[in-house]
């Protein structure tokens, strides 16, 4: 038989058209061969020249296609595989048939296709769209009382077999031809566009003339974009994520410049607005609309709905070897629809999120620039004498700044003040209450960045805690902020405040600074201090800090009751100790030594003497334990004048016995009880 098979079929074959395989034989032809693939191959050159309304064009496609077409598929096979892919063919024949139907009502065609679509409506009487698309052919050949049969056949064999009513799109078409409104009618010969040649957009913002760095992160993005004149290599999408003004467009359009000539159908570019100030998110459906006329599409030709223009979208691109920019995205959901469907197109993507859920993307997670090449941004944006003159004060300013954007602000205020020197700018941006409003110039301003990034809080759902919580964190001065520390700070349990960190490090408010253990960077924590002002009343803010103060003293003597070993007397009465053994006390010491530092800093200055001298004279016996006493001077020296102001004589002895080298190893008697 197989022997047969290959005599037969020989002639019609260059090579082995039957081959050997382990346990049977297989069948080897190129698939322009096979009349199934060239089938959905010439759907789909035909389909995607409709979307472009080269008509003209799609229109023997389809008749090609269709021709091919001779009964039903695989029908002498019976296993399932056969079944199930002789349903699929069948669909799609279905569905191509409809496609080429549309082509020819947009084209005038409707009274031959009034014939041809009458066979097919009968034999599949459920399908909605065929029945729309002979009423509206009927109408036009002037047969509105046919047109309005078809609309109760289908309506009746609706309601028999399935129990429902047509859809709105069907009974809208029906009431049309009852009324016989004129936006039915035909209105040209030929409803159909001819596009001559390819359009090709080049939409690109123009190259930041003082990008400098990022030497690593264009390497990266240039080998996922692929090099010009080479096919695209790596992940079709690429996410850039970052905290706002740190650079991510800056870089993405950099990198875009230097690979466009590789993408032969163009760079389409789409600002999303997802974090942009005074003006709200694109929409999935506007940015279609956007991406759909960057294609060439008029408005007449994008579909209102935003699945069909989605799906639209989608049908351009297949075979597309395009670049897309979606810069500034919010969300996902915003983005989803706007992935271009051919393998050959390449997508970047710029957020403040991070965007997790995304199929298929790579993430490039971008952070601060380093001193030295901040330092070479300055140069190029301030002048290069300007900063060499005065290396201290641009190095100071770097350390000011910190970001993108802030260097772009400052250089701007440098260029339009050329009276001014480095220094006198230093001395500007050192003063913290100045500083946002320093770095604001022109249509650019770090605050107005940042306060994006916390209304979108405000307005999502679980963002709620998060948005209350990043003003209360600018009512501490502490280096990092843990859940412990938060819960005391909000009054929440700690599952809670630790989401609301996990929250605000997601929106790019937060950055981690190891496990359980998050910081801001210091424009952040200047933006936090001044919401603390604005938002929050006074009872407010007096009653977290205390709580926050509250938390501190008491983990602080169990850790110290814990490690001395000599019994020490608290100042306040302490809960049950949290730490299994002086091990784990020491671990919080150390991970807690710069917060618990700056805490009784923060409350030396507060109107609480007793929290504060409790704070101090806490911290000794942990701190010597540790050699850390170079740490403990300035605590003691103004935790003593503090007890000299409030007239607590015992603890100022104690806290200088300890400021003169004490050891620690004091039973004194216990300082005034807190205030709260």
């Amino acid at each position: 038989m197989i022997s047969k098979l290959r005599e037969v079929l020989g002639p019609f074959a260059t090579g082995e058209i039957i081959e050997t395989m382990p346990g049977g034989y297989r069948l080897a032809l190129e698939p322009d061969r096979i009349d199934a693939h060239r089938f959905i191959r010439l759907a789909k050159r035909a389909r995607a020249a409709q979307a472009q309304g080269a008509g003209d064009t799609a229109d023997p496609l389809f008749r090609s296609a269709l021709q091919l077409w001779r009964g039903e598929p695989l029908a002498e096979l019976t296993a399932p595989w056969a079944r199930i892919e002789a349903a699929r063919l069948e669909e799609e024949h279905r569905t191509v048939l409809e496609d080429h139907a549309d082509l020819r009502l947009a084209a005038g065609d409707h009274h031959a296709l009034a014939i041809d679509l009458a066979a097919h409506v009968r034999a599949h009487p459920l399908r909605e769209r065929p029945a729309a698309q002979l009423m509206l052919a009927l109408h036009r050949a002037g047969r509105p009382s046919e047109a309005l049969a078809v609309y109760q056949d289908t309506r009746r064999v609706m309601a028999s077999e399935l129990g429902i009513e047509p859809g709105a799109e069907l009974r809208r078409l029906h009431q049309a031809v009852l009324v016989k409104d004129p936006v039915l009618d035909l209105t040209t010969p030929a409803q159909q566009v001819t596009v001559s040649e390819p359009y090709t957009p080049a939409e690109l913002p123009d190259d930041t003339h003082a990008f400098t760095a990022r030497a690593t992160e264009i390497d990266r993005l240039r080998t996922a974009l692929g090099a010009a004149g080479g096919p695209a290599r790596g992940p079709a999408i690429t996410v850039i994520d970052g905290p706002g003004g740190i650079g991510k467009s800056a870089l993405t359009v950099h990198v875009a410049h230097a690979v466009a000539a590789r993408f032969t159908d163009g760079v389409i570019y789409l600002n999303l607005h997802g974090s942009t100030p005074g003006l709200d998110p694109l929409t999935p459906a506007q940015a279609l609309r956007h991406l759909l006329r960057s294609l060439g599409l008029d408005g007449t030709a994008i579909p209102a709905d935003p699945g069909e223009a989605a799906a639209r979208y989608r049908s351009l691109t297949a075979a597309g070897d395009l670049l897309v920019i979606l810069d500034n995205a919010r969300d996902v959901r915003q983005v989803r629809p706007l992935i271009p469907a051919g393998p050959g197109c390449r997508v970047l993507i710029t957020s403040r999120n991070l965007l997790p859920t995304l199929d298929n993307a790579d993430h490039l997670h971008l952070g601060a620039m380093d001193a030295a090449d901040a330092a070479a941004l300055l140069a190029r944006l301030a002048g290069p004498d300007r900063v060499h003159a005065e290396p201290q004060a641009a190095e100071r300013i770097v350390d000011l700044c910190g970001g993108f954007l802030a260097l772009r602000i400052v250089g701007a205020r440098l260029a339009a003040r050329p009276d001014w020197s480095l220094s006198d700018l230093e001395a500007r941006l050192a003063d913290a209450t100045r500083r946002l409003d320093m770095l604001e110039y022109a249509d650019l301003a770090v605050r107005a960045s940042v306060a994006v990034s916390h209304h979108h809080l405000h307005e999502e759902p679980t963002g709620h805690d998060a948005a209350h919580l990043l003003p209360l964190l600018g009512l501490l001065g502490l280096p990092t902020h843990t859940p412990a520390a938060t819960a005391a700070l909000t009054g929440w349990p700690h599952h809670r405040a630790e989401a609301a960190l996990e929250r605000l490090q997601d929106a790019r408010l937060l950055e981690s600074a190891g496990p359980d253990r998050y910081r801001f960077h210091d424009l952040l924590g200047l933006y936090a201090r001044e919401r603390a002002q604005q938002d929050l009343q006074e009872e407010e803010r007096t009653a977290a800090v205390r709580r926050t103060l509250h938390h501190y003293l008491s983990t602080l003597w169990m850790a110290s009751t814990m490690l001395s070993d000599t019994a020490l007397r608290s100042p306040i009465e302490l809960p049950d100790n949290i730490f299994k053994d002086p091990a784990q006390a020491e671990r919080w010491i150390h991970g807690e030594r710069d917060n618990l530092l700056a805490v009784t800093r923060q409350a030396l200055a507060g109107p609480d003497p007793a929290t504060a001298i409790g704070l101090a004279i806490g911290l000794h016996w942990p701190f010597c334990y540790q050699g850390w006493h170079a740490q403990l001077a300035d605590i003691h020296t103004q935790a003593i004048e503090v007890a000299d102001r409030a007239g607590a004589w015992e603890e100022k002895a104690q806290l200088r016995a300890s400021s003169a080298g004490s050891t620690g190893t004091w039973t004194a008697t216990t300082p005034r009880s807190p205030s709260w």
